[in-house]
């Protein structure tokens, strides 16, 4: 079958294996069920649930309340494996009283007065302290319904992208690049944990100059970035996160650096929180022009509806094009509904389409006068980029023959990615202090693994009132 299929509700194999083992069902589907046994029984009678200092936490788990504060976070469907430099970052950016505070908070939107149940202190007391780690981009805020409700910040896509939006001087960012760079680049755990599922947060939108005019109806409305840029209620611009902290490293590719877009819910916190730049329209479409001249990838939120952000990536520095191009990771960015092409007959074998790629997914076979561009379809991310490049017009972009089908919004993404990862369970019973959540966790873990049932779960059949009693 055909690659990156993100599909709702069906999913399909593709056609190379991953490189990690799946690491979920059978066997150890029951070893993690039990760990959340353990665990939320070795949290009744422990003094932290009230809010005070646990003395039996750096027995329990070696990283006392960062430790605790990585099981947190490693419960999102973009997990946090535990691994050196992930406790240098959480150290470095987390108090110690944050990182009590966030360790407890609920996986979904919650307002002060849920947090304050979790916590065991007072919506007084929580307040200022949720502000500050807002600022610092550790929870995130939003209006609902007349009252603030707030979310623990994931790793990717979240706190990581957030530390290096701006130049600041409130977190040590060199000491963190290191660190982060590490932990994305080079931590296979926390590869496999983004990217072992067959929905991704991340879907490539074709550059719409590079298709013919015949094919541009083929395009639908959520896969084009002037359709983005339109409909969308508010942008804001901030710095690249990914070549920010190469700068620090001392090995940014050079490429624009202001070009980060975000949308919608998502600008609006990152600009009240002065983590981005608010802008209109025109500059909007102006950062995506330069993009693309540039010869960068724009990477969208993958979901139809209000989508948080656009990235435009280079293959270099990107964590994303990083997983395809460091560890083959054919699947890590769903593709556009395009696939490159060579002509033969006006292809000279120059290579510029070759070199504008940013994950080698063109290669120049032959020698000349006799060398030819030759497109790797199992890798093409459909960007055309190399379109852009060949002087010639020898590359063209195809429709491609599957349909690639993409979550309605960021809820439905979440959850699916939750059901593949193995990790559905904390949607529904995330309180890790009660014996009777980590019981019906490791229920729930077990009974979705079972093929029939996450089929079913997946399946057209049950998903509009599934999602519908899952969101209420």
């Amino acid at each position: 079958m055909g690659r990156r299929f993100l599909l709702t509700p069906v999913f399909f194999p593709t056609t190379r294996s991953p490189p990690f083992p799946p690491g979920r069902g059978g066997m150890r589907s029951t070893r993690a069920a039990s760990s959340d046994i353990l665990e939320g029984a070795s949290s009744l009678g422990n003094p932290a649930i009230g809010g005070g200092p646990d003395p039996m936490a750096h027995i329990r788990n070696g990283q006392g309340v960062y430790g605790r504060l990585q099981k947190r976070l490693d419960r999102f469907p973009i997990g946090a494996p535990s691994a050196p430099a992930l406790f240098e970052i959480l150290k470095r950016l987390y108090t110690e009283e944050e990182a009590e505070i966030a360790s407890r908070m609920p996986i979904r939107l919650t307002d002060i007065a849920g947090i304050s149940r979790r916590t065991g202190r007072s919506p007084e007391a929580l307040l200022p302290g949720l502000d500050r780690m807002a600022e610092k981009g550790l929870v995130m805020d939003f209006p609902h319904k007349g009252k603030t409700v707030y979310m623990l910040s994931p790793t990717l896509l979240g706190f990581f992208e957030f530390a290096f939006m701006r130049v600041r001087d409130d977190i040590p960012q060199k000491e963190l690049a290191g660190f982060m760079m590490r932990y994305v680049h080079d931590e296979p755990e926390f590869v496999r944990s983004v990217f072992a599922g067959k929905v991704m947060p991340g879907r490539t939108l074709v550059h719409e100059g590079a298709v013919d005019p015949e094919d541009l109806p083929r395009v639908l409305d959520h896969e084009r970035a002037s359709h983005l840029i339109r409909e969308a209620k508010m942008c804001a611009v901030s710095l690249c996160f990914c070549r920010h902290a190469a700068e620090h490293e001392g090995r940014s590719c050079g490429r624009p650096m202001e070009v980060c877009t975000t949308f919608n819910a998502a600008a609006d916190f990152l600009v009240r929180r002065g983590l981005a730049r608010r802008i209109e329209r025109e500059e909007t479409r102006e950062i995506f022009a330069a993009s693309r001249e540039a010869g960068l990838v724009h990477i969208s939120d993958n979901v139809k509806k209000r989508p948080a952000y656009v990235c435009h990536c280079c293959g270099c520095c990107c964590g994303m094009l990083s997983a395809i191009n460091r560890f083959q990771l054919f699947d890590a960015v769903v593709t556009s509904p395009f696939l490159a092409a060579a002509d033969p007959g006006a292809c000279n074998g120059c290579g510029s389409c070759a070199k504008k790629c940013p994950i080698r997914a063109i290669e120049v076979r032959g020698e000349k006068p006799d060398a030819k561009a030759a497109v790797l379809p199992e890798v093409c991310l459909g960007c055309g980029l190399c379109k852009m490049a060949c002087a010639r017009g020898a590359m063209r972009m195809e429709p491609r023959k599957e349909t690639i089908l993409v979550p309605e919004n960021a809820w439905r993404r979440t959850v699916i990615m939750a059901i593949e990862q193995g990790k559905f369970q904390n949607l529904l019973f995330d309180d890790f202090d009660r014996l009777d959540h980590a019981v019906l966790r490791a229920i729930t873990r077990i009974v979705v693994a079972l093929p029939p049932v996450k089929k079913a779960l997946l399946s057209g059949q049950v998903q509009s009132r599934f999602f519908k009693a899952l969101a209420g």
